[in-house]
C-alpha cells in the first residue's frame, strides 16, 4: 500500500511539475510576456525551449502508455526513432533562421512550441527503450552539440541571428555551454542511481 501511494505521489508530482514547465514556457510566447524572448537570445534558446522540452518529458512520464505509443513501438525499437525524430527537432531549432522566424512570425512560433513539446515526450519514451551504449551515444551527441553551439555563439564576432544583438548572442552562448553540461552531468548522475 505504501509503495502504491509513492507511485501516485510521484505521478501527481510529475504532472504537477509538467503543467508548470509547459505553462511558463508557452506564456513566454504570448503578450505580455512575448517582450522577454523578443528581447533575450538566452530566454529564448536557453529557458523557453528546455522548458518545452522538459514539459513534454515530464508529460509522457505522468501518463498511462497512450494506444498511440503502444502502436508505434514496433516502429521505435531501442527509442532510435524517438531519439532521431528528438534529435531532428531540437538541431532545428538550434538553426539561427529558425531562431529568427519564431521571434518574427507567431505560427512558426506555435510550431516550436508543438515540435519541442513533442520532442520531450519522445525523449521520454526513447530513454525508457534504449539501453544505456546507446543513451550514450546520444547524450554525448546532444552535450557535444549544444557545448560546440555555446563556444560558436560565445566567441564569433559575427551576428548570427537578426532579431538579437551580439551581446545577447554571446550570453546565450555561455548559457547553452552551462546548460549542456548540465545535461551531461544529470545522465551521468541517472546512470550511476541505477547501479
Amino acid at each position: 500500500m505504501m509503495a502504491f501511494n509513492m507511485v501516485i505521489a510521484r505521478a501527481r508530482l510529475d504532472i504537477w511539475l509538467a503543467a508548470s514547465s509547459t505553462v511558463v514556457a508557452v506564456a513566454l510566447s504570448v503578450p505580455p510576456l512575448r517582450s522577454v524572448i523578443e528581447q533575450s537570445m538566452a530566454w529564448h534558446m536557453v529557458f523557453q525551449m528546455p522548458l518545452l522540452v522538459l514539459g513534454g518529458w515530464l508529460s509522457a512520464r505522468a501518463m498511462p502508455p497512450l494506444v498511440l505509443m503502444r502502436r508505434l513501438a514496433s516502429f521505435n525499437q531501442f527509442g532510435l526513432t524517438g531519439f532521431m525524430t528528438a534529435q531532428v527537432i531540437v538541431a532545428y531549432w538550434m538553426l539561427p533562421l529558425a531562431i529568427d522566424r519564431a521571434v518574427v512570425l507567431p505560427p512558426v512560433d506555435a510550431l516550436k512550441l508543438l515540435t519541442l513539446f513533442a520532442g520531450g515526450m519522445l525523449l521520454a519514451d526513447a530513454f525508457k527503450r534504449a539501453p544505456g551504449v546507446l543513451q550514450l551515444f546520444f547524450m554525448g551527441y546532444w552535450v557535444s552539440m549544444m557545448a560546440w553551439l555555446g563556444i560558436y555563439f560565445a566567441t564569433t564576432d559575427l551576428r548570427l541571428c537578426n532579431a538579437y544583438s551580439l551581446e545577447s548572442q554571446i550570453n546565450t552562448g555561455w548559457g547553452l555551454l552551462a546548460l549542456g553540461t548540465a545535461l551531461g552531468t544529470a545522465w551521468l548522475v541517472s546512470i550511476f542511481r541505477k547501479k
